[in-house]
Protein backbone atom coordinates (compact mmCIF):
# COMPACT_ATOMS: atom_id res chain seq x y z
CA UNK A 1 0.00 0.00 0.00
CA UNK A 2 1.18 3.54 -1.10
CA UNK A 3 0.58 6.86 1.03
CA UNK A 4 1.50 10.25 -0.83
CA UNK A 5 2.39 13.41 1.63
CA UNK A 6 -1.63 14.32 0.69
CA UNK A 7 -2.61 11.04 2.79
CA UNK A 8 -0.05 12.09 5.47
CA UNK A 9 -1.37 15.49 5.82
CA UNK A 10 -5.06 14.04 6.24
CA UNK A 11 -4.43 11.65 8.44
CA UNK A 12 -2.49 14.45 10.85
CA UNK A 13 -5.12 16.48 10.23
CA UNK A 14 -7.78 13.80 11.61
CA UNK A 15 -5.87 13.12 14.36
CA UNK A 16 -5.78 16.55 15.46
CA UNK A 17 -9.26 17.32 15.31
CA UNK A 18 -9.76 13.96 17.57
CA UNK A 19 -7.85 15.14 20.05
CA UNK A 20 -9.51 18.89 19.98
CA UNK A 21 -13.19 17.03 20.71
CA UNK A 22 -11.62 14.78 23.36
CA UNK A 23 -10.24 18.86 24.73
CA UNK A 24 -6.86 17.51 24.96
CA UNK A 25 -4.94 20.58 25.94
CA UNK A 26 -0.95 21.34 24.29
CA UNK A 27 1.53 20.79 26.06
CA UNK A 28 -0.16 17.36 27.53
CA UNK A 29 1.54 13.91 26.95
CA UNK A 30 -0.34 11.38 25.14
CA UNK A 31 0.92 7.44 25.36
CA UNK A 32 1.01 5.75 21.51
CA UNK A 33 -0.45 2.22 22.43
CA UNK A 34 -1.04 1.02 18.39
CA UNK A 35 1.39 -1.33 16.41
CA UNK A 36 4.03 0.01 13.88
CA UNK A 37 2.10 1.97 11.08
CA UNK A 38 0.96 4.59 8.84
CA UNK A 39 -1.61 5.34 11.71
CA UNK A 40 1.23 5.14 14.29
CA UNK A 41 3.21 7.57 12.32
CA UNK A 42 0.31 10.23 11.42
CA UNK A 43 -0.50 9.99 15.28
CA UNK A 44 3.04 10.91 16.47
CA UNK A 45 3.06 13.93 13.62
CA UNK A 46 -0.77 14.97 14.42
CA UNK A 47 0.38 14.79 18.09
CA UNK A 48 3.39 17.18 17.62
CA UNK A 49 1.06 19.74 15.11
CA UNK A 50 -1.27 19.73 17.35
CA UNK A 51 1.44 20.94 20.25
CA UNK A 52 1.04 17.72 22.83
CA UNK A 53 3.72 15.31 22.94
CA UNK A 54 3.81 11.94 21.81
CA UNK A 55 5.01 9.24 24.21
CA UNK A 56 6.03 6.10 22.57
CA UNK A 57 6.59 2.91 25.02
CA UNK A 58 9.70 0.36 25.61
CA UNK A 59 9.55 -2.65 23.16
CA UNK A 60 6.80 -5.32 24.52
CA UNK A 61 5.46 -3.35 27.26
CA UNK A 62 2.79 -5.65 29.44
CA UNK A 63 -0.09 -3.83 30.76
CA UNK A 64 1.49 -2.74 34.39
CA UNK A 65 4.16 -1.17 32.63
CA UNK A 66 2.28 1.12 31.15
CA UNK A 67 0.15 1.74 34.11
CA UNK A 68 3.45 2.29 35.72
CA UNK A 69 4.37 4.81 32.78
CA UNK A 70 1.15 6.40 32.88
CA UNK A 71 1.97 7.63 36.38
CA UNK A 72 5.52 8.63 36.51
CA UNK A 73 5.43 10.48 33.18
CA UNK A 74 2.04 12.52 33.77
CA UNK A 75 0.38 10.54 30.50
CA UNK A 76 -2.89 12.96 30.35
CA UNK A 77 -4.25 10.16 27.67
CA UNK A 78 -3.79 7.29 25.55
CA UNK A 79 -3.97 6.31 22.05
CA UNK A 80 -5.35 3.03 21.24
CA UNK A 81 -6.69 0.69 18.74
CA UNK A 82 -9.79 -0.84 19.20
CA UNK A 83 -9.78 -0.16 22.95
CA UNK A 84 -11.57 -2.83 25.42
CA UNK A 85 -14.13 -1.53 28.11
CA UNK A 86 -12.04 -2.39 30.53
CA UNK A 87 -8.91 -0.96 29.57
CA UNK A 88 -11.54 2.28 28.86
CA UNK A 89 -12.71 2.31 32.61
CA UNK A 90 -9.45 1.54 33.96
CA UNK A 91 -8.20 5.13 32.17
CA UNK A 92 -11.57 6.48 32.87
CA UNK A 93 -10.86 5.58 36.81
CA UNK A 94 -7.31 6.88 36.99
CA UNK A 95 -8.44 10.41 35.34
CA UNK A 96 -6.66 9.46 31.73
CA UNK A 97 -8.92 10.02 28.56
CA UNK A 98 -8.91 7.61 26.21
CA UNK A 99 -8.70 8.27 22.26
CA UNK A 100 -9.63 5.35 19.82
CA UNK A 101 -7.60 4.83 16.31
CA UNK A 102 -10.02 5.25 13.52
CA UNK A 103 -8.39 2.43 10.88
CA UNK A 104 -10.05 4.27 8.15
CA UNK A 105 -9.21 7.75 8.82
CA UNK A 106 -11.76 10.45 7.51
CA UNK A 107 -11.24 14.15 5.16
CA UNK A 108 -10.76 16.51 7.61
CA UNK A 109 -9.57 20.27 6.51
CA UNK A 110 -5.68 20.39 6.93
CA UNK A 111 -4.84 21.81 10.55
CA UNK A 112 -1.91 24.21 11.30
CA UNK A 113 0.59 23.42 13.18
CA UNK A 114 0.76 25.08 16.78
CA UNK A 115 3.39 27.10 17.27
CA UNK A 116 5.13 26.24 20.39
CA UNK A 117 8.63 26.34 22.42
CA UNK A 118 11.96 25.09 21.21
CA UNK A 119 12.12 23.75 24.36
CA UNK A 120 8.96 21.91 24.93
CA UNK A 121 9.09 18.02 24.53
CA UNK A 122 8.88 16.86 21.18
CA UNK A 123 8.59 13.19 21.71
CA UNK A 124 9.18 10.76 24.66
CA UNK A 125 11.05 7.65 23.63
CA UNK A 126 12.88 4.84 25.83
CA UNK A 127 16.36 3.40 25.14
CA UNK A 128 17.52 -0.07 25.84
CA UNK A 129 20.88 -0.12 26.88
CA UNK A 130 22.21 -3.24 28.55
CA UNK A 131 20.73 -3.19 31.79
CA UNK A 132 17.13 -4.14 30.48
CA UNK A 133 15.65 -1.55 31.83
CA UNK A 134 14.72 1.03 29.39
CA UNK A 135 15.39 4.94 30.35
CA UNK A 136 13.57 7.68 28.95
CA UNK A 137 14.70 10.12 26.44
CA UNK A 138 12.81 13.36 26.52
CA UNK A 139 13.83 15.30 23.13
CA UNK A 140 12.95 18.88 22.66
CA UNK A 141 11.92 20.31 19.53
CA UNK A 142 15.01 21.81 19.74
CA UNK A 143 16.90 18.89 20.31
CA UNK A 144 15.18 16.55 17.73
CA UNK A 145 15.67 19.33 14.82
CA UNK A 146 19.39 19.23 15.51
CA UNK A 147 19.41 15.38 15.33
CA UNK A 148 17.33 15.71 12.38
CA UNK A 149 20.09 17.92 11.00
CA UNK A 150 23.29 16.45 12.16
CA UNK A 151 21.92 12.69 10.54
CA UNK A 152 21.44 15.11 7.38
CA UNK A 153 24.90 16.09 7.41
CA UNK A 154 26.48 12.76 8.13
CA UNK A 155 24.13 11.28 5.11
CA UNK A 156 23.37 13.85 2.70
CA UNK A 157 19.81 12.61 0.35
CA UNK A 158 20.97 11.03 -3.06
CA UNK A 159 18.78 12.20 -5.66
CA UNK A 160 15.30 10.21 -6.02
CA UNK A 161 16.34 8.14 -2.76
CA UNK A 162 14.09 5.80 -2.29
CA UNK A 163 15.16 3.77 1.88
CA UNK A 164 13.91 1.15 3.81
CA UNK A 165 14.49 1.93 7.50
CA UNK A 166 14.23 -0.66 10.22
CA UNK A 167 14.17 2.33 12.63
CA UNK A 168 11.32 4.41 13.14
CA UNK A 169 13.42 7.53 13.81
CA UNK A 170 14.86 7.18 10.39
CA UNK A 171 11.38 7.15 8.89
CA UNK A 172 10.26 10.68 10.34
CA UNK A 173 13.73 11.81 9.39
CA UNK A 174 12.93 10.85 5.78
CA UNK A 175 9.73 12.59 5.67
CA UNK A 176 11.64 15.57 6.46
CA UNK A 177 13.77 15.24 3.76
CA UNK A 178 11.37 14.32 1.37
CA UNK A 179 13.21 11.02 0.48
CA UNK A 180 10.40 7.92 -0.38
CA UNK A 181 10.73 5.77 2.79
CA UNK A 182 9.14 1.99 2.59
CA UNK A 183 8.59 0.28 5.32
CA UNK A 184 9.95 -3.02 5.56
CA UNK A 185 7.41 -5.65 5.92
CA UNK A 186 8.22 -7.28 9.07
CA UNK A 187 4.92 -7.23 11.95
CA UNK A 188 5.00 -4.06 14.01
CA UNK A 189 9.12 -3.88 12.92
CA UNK A 190 9.84 -6.72 15.57
CA UNK A 191 13.23 -7.62 13.87
CA UNK A 192 12.72 -11.64 15.90
CA UNK A 193 10.09 -11.25 12.95
CA UNK A 194 12.21 -10.68 9.94
CA UNK A 195 11.57 -12.72 6.82
CA UNK A 196 14.68 -12.39 4.85
CA UNK A 197 12.54 -13.52 1.70
CA UNK A 198 10.44 -10.67 2.43
CA UNK A 199 12.71 -7.94 2.52
CA UNK A 200 15.18 -9.15 -0.04
CA UNK A 201 11.77 -9.09 -1.95
CA UNK A 202 10.91 -5.35 -1.11
CA UNK A 203 14.83 -4.33 -1.84
CA UNK A 204 14.89 -6.31 -5.69
CA UNK A 205 10.76 -5.33 -6.30
CA UNK A 206 11.04 -1.51 -5.16
CA UNK A 207 14.20 -0.62 -6.62
CA UNK A 208 15.73 0.17 -2.94
CA UNK A 209 18.77 2.35 -3.17
CA UNK A 210 19.48 2.62 1.23
CA UNK A 211 18.45 0.12 4.13
CA UNK A 212 19.39 0.62 7.46
CA UNK A 213 18.76 -1.92 10.60
CA UNK A 214 20.49 -3.45 13.58
CA UNK A 215 23.23 -6.36 13.57
CA UNK A 216 20.29 -9.34 14.60
CA UNK A 217 18.64 -7.58 11.05
CA UNK A 218 21.71 -8.08 8.52
CA UNK A 219 22.86 -11.53 10.33
CA UNK A 220 19.32 -12.47 9.09
CA UNK A 221 19.64 -10.78 5.87
CA UNK A 222 23.09 -11.74 4.70
CA UNK A 223 22.65 -15.84 5.75
CA UNK A 224 19.73 -15.34 3.41
CA UNK A 225 21.96 -14.09 0.55
CA UNK A 226 24.63 -16.26 1.62
CA UNK A 227 22.31 -19.63 1.15
CA UNK A 228 20.86 -18.36 -2.00
CA UNK A 229 23.75 -16.80 -3.91
CA UNK A 230 22.29 -13.57 -4.47
CA UNK A 231 23.86 -10.10 -5.46
CA UNK A 232 22.26 -6.67 -4.91
CA UNK A 233 24.09 -3.72 -6.87
CA UNK A 234 21.25 -1.31 -6.60
CA UNK A 235 21.69 -0.64 -3.03
CA UNK A 236 23.65 2.44 -2.92
CA UNK A 237 24.13 2.73 0.93
CA UNK A 238 23.69 0.48 4.05
CA UNK A 239 23.65 1.97 7.55
CA UNK A 240 24.38 -0.39 10.97
CA UNK A 241 23.50 0.83 14.18
CA UNK A 242 21.89 0.05 17.42
CA UNK A 243 24.46 -1.79 18.95
CA UNK A 244 27.96 -2.75 19.03
CA UNK A 245 28.97 -3.76 15.38
CA UNK A 246 31.44 -6.94 14.68
CA UNK A 247 34.42 -5.99 12.14
CA UNK A 248 33.02 -9.41 9.95
CA UNK A 249 29.99 -8.24 9.25
CA UNK A 250 29.84 -5.15 7.01
CA UNK A 251 32.82 -7.14 4.87
CA UNK A 252 30.45 -9.76 5.19
CA UNK A 253 27.73 -7.65 3.80
CA UNK A 254 29.97 -6.04 0.91
CA UNK A 255 30.27 -9.15 -1.20
CA UNK A 256 26.33 -9.09 -1.76
CA UNK A 257 26.14 -5.22 -1.74
CA UNK A 258 28.69 -4.96 -4.16
CA UNK A 259 28.35 -0.86 -5.25
CA UNK A 260 27.07 0.12 -1.45
CA UNK A 261 28.97 2.00 0.76
CA UNK A 262 28.89 0.80 3.97
CA UNK A 263 28.60 2.50 7.38
CA UNK A 264 28.65 1.93 11.13
CA UNK A 265 26.83 4.54 12.91
CA UNK A 266 27.33 4.64 16.80
CA UNK A 267 24.99 6.67 18.77
CA UNK A 268 22.02 6.36 21.09
CA UNK A 269 18.51 7.87 21.22
CA UNK A 270 19.58 10.67 23.52
CA UNK A 271 22.31 11.71 20.70
CA UNK A 272 22.47 10.05 17.28
CA UNK A 273 24.77 10.05 15.50
CA UNK A 274 27.74 9.97 17.62
CA UNK A 275 30.09 8.73 15.15
CA UNK A 276 30.06 7.53 12.31
CA UNK A 277 32.71 4.99 9.81
CA UNK A 278 32.49 3.98 6.85
CA UNK A 279 33.57 0.64 6.03
CA UNK A 280 36.77 0.39 3.53
CA UNK A 281 38.70 -2.87 2.62
CA UNK A 282 40.77 -2.64 5.41
CA UNK A 283 40.00 -4.52 8.75
CA UNK A 284 40.63 -3.84 11.79
CA UNK A 285 41.90 -5.73 14.82
CA UNK A 286 38.74 -6.81 17.12
CA UNK A 287 41.00 -6.94 19.57
CA UNK A 288 41.51 -3.59 20.48
CA UNK A 289 37.36 -3.20 20.94
CA UNK A 290 34.78 -1.66 18.12
CA UNK A 291 35.99 0.56 15.73
CA UNK A 292 33.37 2.93 15.58
CA UNK A 293 34.87 5.62 13.41
CA UNK A 294 35.47 9.47 13.52
CA UNK A 295 33.19 11.75 16.16
CA UNK A 296 30.57 13.94 14.31
CA UNK A 297 31.56 17.19 14.31
CA UNK A 298 28.95 18.49 16.23
CA UNK A 299 29.80 16.55 19.06
CA UNK A 300 32.20 17.15 21.97
CA UNK A 301 33.66 14.14 23.21
CA UNK A 302 35.60 13.22 26.32
CA UNK A 303 37.06 10.30 27.60
CA UNK A 304 37.24 10.30 31.65
CA UNK A 305 39.73 7.84 33.40
CA UNK A 306 38.29 5.40 36.00
CA UNK A 307 41.36 6.04 37.95
CA UNK A 308 41.41 9.50 38.43
CA UNK A 309 37.73 10.53 37.15
CA UNK A 310 38.97 12.91 35.02
CA UNK A 311 39.81 13.70 31.34
CA UNK A 312 41.93 11.80 29.74
CA UNK A 313 44.00 14.21 27.07
CA UNK A 314 46.32 11.07 25.75
CA UNK A 315 45.48 8.72 22.76
CA UNK A 316 44.88 4.75 23.32
CA UNK A 317 44.18 5.48 27.01
CA UNK A 318 40.66 4.16 27.68
CA UNK A 319 37.94 5.35 29.82
CA UNK A 320 33.97 6.19 30.24
CA UNK A 321 32.45 7.94 26.91
CA UNK A 322 31.13 11.27 27.51
CA UNK A 323 29.41 13.79 24.82
CA UNK A 324 27.87 17.13 24.64
CA UNK A 325 26.46 19.14 21.48
CA UNK A 326 23.41 20.77 20.19
CA UNK A 327 21.78 17.29 19.54
CA UNK A 328 22.90 15.35 22.86
CA UNK A 329 19.96 15.59 25.41
CA UNK A 330 21.38 15.75 28.94
CA UNK A 331 19.84 16.43 32.23
CA UNK A 332 18.80 20.16 33.53
CA UNK A 333 21.95 22.22 34.05
CA UNK A 334 24.80 19.26 33.23
CA UNK A 335 26.64 19.98 29.69
CA UNK A 336 27.72 16.09 29.32
CA UNK A 337 25.67 12.72 28.91
CA UNK A 338 27.35 10.12 30.34
CA UNK A 339 27.05 6.83 27.23
CA UNK A 340 27.55 4.11 29.71
CA UNK A 341 30.21 3.51 27.25
CA UNK A 342 34.29 2.48 27.65
CA UNK A 343 36.56 3.65 24.91
CA UNK A 344 39.28 5.25 23.70
CA UNK A 345 40.49 7.54 20.62
CA UNK A 346 43.22 6.24 18.82
CA UNK A 347 46.07 9.23 17.83
CA UNK A 348 43.57 9.53 14.65
CA UNK A 349 40.89 10.81 16.91
CA UNK A 350 38.82 7.30 15.61
CA UNK A 351 36.92 5.81 18.60
CA UNK A 352 37.14 2.64 19.63
CA UNK A 353 34.59 0.79 22.60
CA UNK A 354 35.74 -1.45 25.47
CA UNK A 355 32.97 -1.82 27.37
CA UNK A 356 29.65 -0.78 29.29
CA UNK A 357 29.44 0.88 32.61
CA UNK A 358 27.97 -1.71 35.27
CA UNK A 359 30.68 -4.71 33.50
CA UNK A 360 33.67 -1.98 32.86
CA UNK A 361 36.42 -4.12 35.13
CA UNK A 362 39.79 -3.88 33.77
CA UNK A 363 42.09 -6.82 33.92
CA UNK A 364 45.50 -5.79 32.50
CA UNK A 365 44.55 -2.84 30.83
CA UNK A 366 41.39 -5.31 28.79
CA UNK A 367 37.46 -4.69 29.04
CA UNK A 368 35.04 -7.51 28.28
CA UNK A 369 34.12 -5.92 24.71
CA UNK A 370 37.00 -6.66 23.72
CA UNK A 371 37.23 -10.51 24.33
CA UNK A 372 33.63 -10.72 23.11
CA UNK A 373 34.42 -9.24 19.87
CA UNK A 374 37.55 -11.70 19.40
CA UNK A 375 34.63 -14.46 20.16
CA UNK A 376 32.29 -13.39 17.61
CA UNK A 377 35.05 -13.88 14.71
CA UNK A 378 35.45 -17.54 15.58
CA UNK A 379 33.50 -19.61 13.70
CA UNK A 380 29.85 -21.53 15.45
CA UNK A 381 29.59 -18.77 17.80
CA UNK A 382 26.50 -17.37 17.65
CA UNK A 383 26.69 -14.71 21.02
CA UNK A 384 29.75 -14.07 23.72
CA UNK A 385 29.52 -12.27 26.90
CA UNK A 386 32.78 -11.91 28.85
CA UNK A 387 31.77 -10.41 32.68
CA UNK A 388 34.08 -9.36 34.74
CA UNK A 389 35.73 -11.20 37.44
CA UNK A 390 39.40 -10.09 39.31
CA UNK A 391 40.26 -13.76 39.15
CA UNK A 392 39.89 -13.87 35.32
CA UNK A 393 36.67 -13.00 33.17
CA UNK A 394 34.00 -15.72 33.28
CA UNK A 395 32.98 -15.99 29.36
CA UNK A 396 29.57 -17.19 28.43
CA UNK A 397 28.62 -18.39 24.78
CA UNK A 398 26.26 -19.20 23.09
CA UNK A 399 27.19 -21.55 20.06
CA UNK A 400 28.28 -25.22 18.52
CA UNK A 401 32.18 -24.06 18.64
CA UNK A 402 34.38 -26.57 21.44
CA UNK A 403 35.52 -24.76 24.33
CA UNK A 404 39.09 -25.85 23.44
CA UNK A 405 38.78 -23.92 20.60
CA UNK A 406 37.29 -20.70 22.49
CA UNK A 407 40.36 -20.42 24.95
CA UNK A 408 42.83 -21.18 22.03
CA UNK A 409 41.12 -17.98 20.25
CA UNK A 410 41.41 -15.77 23.20
CA UNK A 411 44.98 -17.14 23.93
CA UNK A 412 45.89 -15.56 20.51
CA UNK A 413 44.82 -12.12 21.50
CA UNK A 414 44.87 -12.10 25.38
CA UNK A 415 47.03 -12.89 28.13
CA UNK A 416 46.22 -16.28 29.72
CA UNK A 417 45.78 -15.41 32.99
CA UNK A 418 42.87 -13.03 32.40
CA UNK A 419 40.83 -15.56 31.06
CA UNK A 420 38.79 -16.99 33.69
CA UNK A 421 35.70 -19.82 33.15
CA UNK A 422 34.65 -20.54 29.51
CA UNK A 423 31.05 -21.84 29.19
CA UNK A 424 28.35 -22.72 27.08
CA UNK A 425 24.57 -21.61 27.37
CA UNK A 426 21.60 -22.45 25.84
CA UNK A 427 20.32 -18.76 25.06
CA UNK A 428 22.23 -15.67 25.31
CA UNK A 429 19.60 -12.80 27.17
CA UNK A 430 19.38 -10.00 24.65
CA UNK A 431 17.41 -6.60 24.60
CA UNK A 432 13.66 -6.56 23.22
CA UNK A 433 14.53 -4.09 21.26
CA UNK A 434 16.81 -4.82 19.15
CA UNK A 435 17.81 -7.84 20.06
CA UNK A 436 21.31 -7.38 19.76
CA UNK A 437 22.78 -6.07 23.14
CA UNK A 438 23.54 -8.40 25.98
CA UNK A 439 21.76 -8.13 29.00
CA UNK A 440 24.78 -8.61 31.60
CA UNK A 441 22.61 -8.77 34.52
CA UNK A 442 20.65 -11.68 33.49
CA UNK A 443 23.62 -14.30 33.90
CA UNK A 444 23.06 -13.61 37.57
CA UNK A 445 26.47 -13.38 38.25
CA UNK A 446 27.60 -11.86 41.49
CA UNK A 447 30.31 -9.30 40.51
CA UNK A 448 28.08 -7.81 38.14
CA UNK A 449 27.30 -4.07 39.30
CA UNK A 450 23.72 -3.65 38.35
Amino acid sequence: MYFTGHDLLEGVAFVCRSLQLKKIKQGNRILLGIPFSFELICAILGIMAYGATPVLPPANSRETDLLRLIFSHKIKAVYLKNPEDHIKRILSFIRVKTLAQDSALQKTAYFSPVLVSAEQPALISFSSGTTGKPSAAIRTHQILKAQHLALKQSFPPLPGQQDLPLFPNILLHNLSLGITTLIPDIPDLDVRETDPEKIIAQLLDEGIDSLTGNVHYFKILVSYLQKEKLILPSVKKLGIGGSPVPEYLPHLLQNYFVNASVYIIYGSTQAEPIAVRQVTEERKNPSRGYFVGTVHPGIELRIISHLTNKEITGPNDSGLVEVSGEHVVTQPGNKWLNTGDHGFLNDKGELYLTGRSGNEGRLQGFQHYQLEHVLAHVAGVNYAAAIYDPKGFRIYVQGKTPIRELKLALEKHFPASIIGTVESIEKMPLDQRHYSKILYKDLCIPNLKM
